[in-house]
């Protein structure tokens, strides 16, 4: 029985089964704990500072070498309920050594807590970074939010019409993220999210920008990224995205990523000399809005 679009229960399910898909994945992402934890020997950084009660609610900061620098704060994935922020510190020296302040997000795993519930967590830590920048060397009018998979979701949350205010963000990153939920909400991962067709609208980016009133409406900047080889699914989270975004004449850029899949998508993200990095760079450093 089709479910959505073109798929039944088992083909989701498969569209979004990213470990089944790179049958490598765990090759591909062990290296990132190990070269995150020669980060943390190596790099200046403040671990496991609190924004809420909860022992998730923290966040880690990597100040840039001077003042006033730039804040990447970045999300990262596990489709709600997997990871922990420790997993984005590989990509640390990369923007540090950019001068720009590194900060990765940690918050509340489902099923304990709903996506709704994550929503408001990353809102609470971009809301403490903010407010707290300076004290780490940062500066609090020049915040940028990226994020992977899931993190890609609440990244591109955050910048719509539902997220921070207008302002806050200058910036905004989704690598391979899930801007629709209702095909989540229907394949298998939902056994652990447990999202209602209203949440699962409510929380989706792309119905959000969908829905808002063209006039007045002002976002900032989107640079939106999937690898090619991640499947037709994700491929439209993207491209949707953008076009909702494009339709309110809100500025956005794609970023194609050949030969790539899920996990090295982020892969790139860290690497200086591929182009995703480049554009997260000049979006950060070189804006041109």
């Amino acid at each position: 029985m089709t479910l959505f679009k073109t798929y039944d229960r088992a083909a989701l399910d498969r569209e979004y089964d990213n470990r089944r898909k790179v049958g490598n994945s765990a090759e591909i992402s062990a290296p990132w704990e190990t070269r995150g934890a020669e980060v943390r020997r190596q790099f200046s950084a403040d671990l496991d500072i609190a924004y809420g009660v909860h022992p998730r609610q923290r966040v880690d900061v990597f100040p840039a070498g001077k003042r006033d620098a730039p804040v990447l704060i970045f999300v990262h994935g596990g489709y709600w309920h997997m990871r922990d922020k420790s997993i984005a510190h590989f990509l640390v020296p990369t923007f540090v050594a950019a001068d720009i302040t590194f900060v990765s997000v940690g918050y509340r795993l489902c099923p304990e807590v709903s996506v709704a519930d994550i929503t408001e967590d990353v809102r609470a830590a971009i809301g403490w970074v903010s407010e707290n920048a300076s004290g780490f060397g940062g500066n609090p009018s020049r915040l940028y939010l990226a994020g992977h998979s899931a993190g890609g979701h609440l990244s591109a949350f955050m910048g719509g019409p539902s997220g921070m205010p207008a302002g806050v963000l200058k910036g905004i990153c989704s690598v391979s993220g899930l801007h629709d939920l209702e095909p989540i909400r229907l394949c298998y991962l939902n056994d652990v999210l447990s999202l209602s067709q209203e949440e699962a609208s409510a929380l989706s980016p792309i119905e959000r920008v969908r829905a808002a009133a063209a006039e007045g409406l002002r976002l900032p900047p989107h640079l939106l990224t999937v690898g090619a080889l991640e499947g037709p699914e994700y491929l439209r989270q993207r491209d949707e995205l953008a076009e909702a975004l494009r339709a309110k004449r809100q500025p956005v850029e794609l970023v194609d990523l050949p030969d790539r899949d899920h996990f090295t998508a982020l892969e790139a993200f860290g690497d200086p000399h591929h182009p995703l990095c480049q554009a997260m760079l000049r979006l950060i450093l070189a804006p041109a809005f």
